[in-house]
Parts: structure tokens; C-alpha cells; sequence
């Protein structure tokens, strides 16, 4: 995984995410603790513990993302949340898990260096350039890591469900081809219906999809008639413009006119007293 460069303009709105339970483990470096977080740690630590935590979180990610394609082996279709107990497997749904966990930290350790930076700029009036490029860095690597997170999750799921339905397919498959029983009891007949239930439901969520179509149009064709007002008006003040600018320059001729008169009057006063002076 490239790691981004400090140039970038990130954008954080996304990225603290929401600890899980304490079952998830995660390995964390023990210099600096949840009560560590509350006082004065040192630069050096903070950096460290980021370093390790971006580590793990980009081992995680790199077995999540293999988990989308064995769906079936890595992410254990049908496994619960806990982790293969005697295999060493660690199910889908625990990565995702311990991966959230450690965006979590990750984002309390680079606020923890904010306020580091923070503090500095205060005592000393400016932090040193090096602290505010690399708290930036690891505020850029943390907003990929998160995005790259939730769009592997994504995926992941997505293969997920695809395993199970291809399973459930098979399933039903051969129950219909072993005489139309299975374990459970079921009939050809029943197996037709839940079949017609399945379509039934898909056209449910067609017609649903297709309603939200319609009055996604009915929006733009409102805002298109909006937006066709607004440049109504533009124009009609683009058109009112020229008079309005030969009123300027009448209002600014006229008084160019009377400056002109008060200078004749006043030259004429001055002429006239000197006169009767001399």
C-alpha cells in the first residue's frame, strides 16, 4: 500500500469510526495507553506508536482485502463474529472488527499529536515545521486507510453475500433434483412458491427502484425550471442595464455642466473685486 505524501489536502469528516467490544483484539503499542492519552507524552512516543498502529491497520487491510477473494475460506461465509476456535482463522467479521478498533486509536494518537503541535504554538509561538508536516502526513494516511477500509469492507461483503447466495442456489438445486424433499421437508410445490415469493420480492424492489427514479426526475425538472427563472432575471437586468448607465452619464454630464457655471461665476466675482480694488 503507497503511503500518501504531505501535500495532499485531506478531508476528515469520516474518519474517527466506532469502537467495537473489547473481544476484538488488538495489538497496540503499550507506551502509550488509553490513560497515557489524558497527560503529557512526548513526541517521540507519539510518533512511534502511530508508526506501529498504520503498520498493523496496513497488514489488516492487506488480509481484508484476500478475504474478498475467498470469501468462503477467509472471511467464513456463515461463521459467526468470533474467530475459528483450534483453526487460527480469523473470521470477516473479527478483521473488521480489530481494523475499526485500530482506526480508532489512530485517530485518538493523531489527535493527541494535534494537541502536541497545539501546545508547542503556544509555548513557543510557531511549532517547528518538521511536527506540523508530519502530524498532516499521518492525518493523510489515516483519511486512506479509512477510505480504503470502507471500501474493502465493501467488497468484502459484497463477496460475502455472493458465496451465500450461489450456496443457497446450489442448495435448492439439489433439492429439487432429490425428488423435490429435502432435510427440511420441502416440496417441489413449496420450492415453487418460495420461487414465486423471490420474484415477487424482486419486482417489489424493481418498482421501488423505479420510483425513485421518477421523483429523482421530478427534482430536476424542478430545479430546471428554478434555474430557467434565475436566468429569466439575469436577462432582464442585463437588459435594464444600458439605461441604467445613460442615466449615469446625464446625471455625470450635469454635473460637469454646473462645475463649469460655479467656476464662471467665481472667476467673474474675482475679476469684478479686483477690479473695484484697483
Amino acid at each position: 500500500m503507497q503511503k500518501t505524501t504531505p501535500s495532499r489536502t485531506p478531508i476528515y469528516a469520516d474518519a474517527p469510526l466506532s469502537s467495537h467490544s473489547p473481544s476484538a483484539s488488538v495489538a497496540v503499542s503499550p507506551s502509550l495507553s488509553e490513560a497515557s492519552l489524558a497527560g503529557p507524552v512526548s513526541w517521540d512516543v507519539l510518533r512511534k506508536d502511530v508508526r506501529q498502529v498504520e503498520i498493523e491497520i496496513e497488514s489488516k487491510l492487506t488480509a481484508l482485502s484476500k478475504s474478498a477473494v475467498k470469501p468462503g475460506q477467509a472471511a467464513g461465509v456463515g461463521a459467526g463474529p468470533s474467530s475459528s476456535s483450534g483453526t487460527g482463522v480469523v473470521s470477516g467479521e473479527d478483521l473488521e472488527a480489530n481494523i475499526e478498533d485500530l482506526l480508532e486509536k489512530l485517530s485518538r494518537f493523531v489527535d493527541a499529536m494535534s494537541a502536541h503541535v497545539d501546545s508547542q504554538s503556544q509555548s513557543n509561538g510557531q511549532a517547528p515545521l518538521s511536527m506540523v508536516h508530519l502530524l498532516q502526513k499521518h492525518r493523510d494516511i489515516l483519511h486512506d486507510y479509512t477510505k480504503e477500509y470502507r471500501k474493502t469492507r465493501q467488497n468484502v461483503r459484497a463477496a460475502r453475500d455472493h458465496a451465500q447466495l450461489l450456496s443457497s442456489v446450489r442448495d435448492d438445486i439439489s433439492t429439487f433434483k432429490n425428488g423435490g424433499t429435502s432435510g427440511s421437508g420441502m416440496s417441489a410445490s413449496d420450492y415453487l412458491l418460495n420461487e414465486r415469493a423471490r420474484i415477487d420480492g424482486s419486482h417489489r424492489l424493481a418498482d421501488s427502484a423505479l420510483e425513485q427514479a421518477y421523483a429523482a426526475q421530478d427534482d430536476l425538472k424542478s430545479q430546471g425550471s428554478t434555474l430557467m427563472s434565475v436566468n429569466q432575471r439575469i436577462n432582464n437586468v442585463a437588459s435594464q442595464l444600458p439605461s441604467v448607465g445613460q442615466l449615469i452619464d446625464k446625471i455625470q454630464s450635469r454635473k460637469n455642466r454646473d462645475n463649469v457655471i460655479l467656476s464662471c461665476v467665481i472667476g467673474s466675482c474675482v475679476v469684478g473685486v479686483l477690479y473695484f480694488v484697483m
